[in-house]
């Protein structure tokens, strides 16, 4: 993040998760001066003691008066969301109908050309985009395994295999997350979610689709063409829980290019859940 002096305004664009708080704390202990704009996921989210302008989708383009009216130059993006707007079934503000030519551009490819043009939409309006973990440090994965519970040779086979498929469709913009035994990938994430693909691989395991004895992994991966700043791979004590009722041996992510969410809570509840959390460089291939 660049160099601010003490008080500093900065966007907080907030959808939902724990995320946009931890970043709101960070901004805060850093002497800056968070403005908090509200959306999608984070809409019900409150936000005592800070300035909170909450925009539905159909005020997006109020958002640029708003950052004008704190002064703020700098914005960041945090949380989840959900549902995508759906612009052509609501009824704008006149500033979003204003905006609408360029919003229906950038909602018709996946989610890593739609945060692109996000950027872009803020930058040709003199608005600096900056990246989550400039603000809220020592959030990266780190390479290496974190818990007491390491992966084995099974599931370092696993690993490889599941690293290379989500970078794979990573690069085609599909997802970020990939389910993998050390023989065969199980389930890849699409517009669903890694949440819903770990509920269907426990189905899947229920069923007996998965054999007891085929140790499987999770991998959150880095899309190769990836902007920095936007949606990096990440996991909380929530995924821990899925995880473990998806019957995964452990986690893998992109080390240095991906988020571990209260990196200490995490790691805890992996501990109890037997679960393993590693960072990996991001060189795997399938292994036939």
């Amino acid at each position: 993040m660049n160099t601010a002096t003490a008080g500093s305004p900065i966007g907080i664009i907030a959808a939902g998760g724990v995320l946009p708080r931890l970043v709101v704390e960070a901004a805060r202990e850093a002497g800056l001066s968070p403005v908090i704009i509200a959306i999608a996921d984070g809409l019900r989210q409150e936000w005592p003691g800070y300035p909170v302008v909450r925009l539905p989708w159909s005020k997006t383009g109020d958002v640029f008066a708003t950052l004008a009216k704190h002064s703020v130059r700098r914005v960041v993006f945090c949380g989840t969301i959900s549902v995508r707007p759906d612009y052509r079934s609501m009824i704008p503000s006149v500033r979003t109908l204003m905006l609408m030519p360029e919003l229906l551009r950038m909602v018709r490819g996946g989610d890593d050309s739609l945060l692109r043009a996000v950027a872009g939409l803020f930058e040709r309006r003199g608005i600096e985009v900056v990246s989550v973990h400039s603000i809220l440090h020592d959030v990266l994965t780190p390479e290496g395994t974190l818990t007491r519970q390491a992966p084995g040779e099974a599931e370092r086979l696993a690993l490889s295999r599941a690293e290379a498929a989500a970078t794979e469709i990573g690069r085609l913009d599909i997802g970020q997350a990939v389910v993998a035994s050390r023989d065969r990938i199980i389930a890849v994430e699409g517009i669903e979610g890694t949440q819903a693909m770990l509920e269907r691989v426990g189905d899947l395991k229920a069923r007996g689709r998965i054999g007891r004895g085929e140790p499987c992994v999770l991998f959150k991966a880095f899309k190769p063409q990836q902007d920095e700043r936007f949606d990096l791979p990440s996991i909380g004590t929530e995924t821990i829980g899925q995880a473990a009722a998806a019957g995964l041996r452990g986690i893998g992510l992109t080390a240095g290019r991906s988020l571990i969410l209260e990196a200490g809570r995490v790691v805890e509840a992996a501990d109890v859940k037997g679960l393993f959390v590693t960072g990996l460089s991001g060189t795997a291939e399938i292994r036939p």
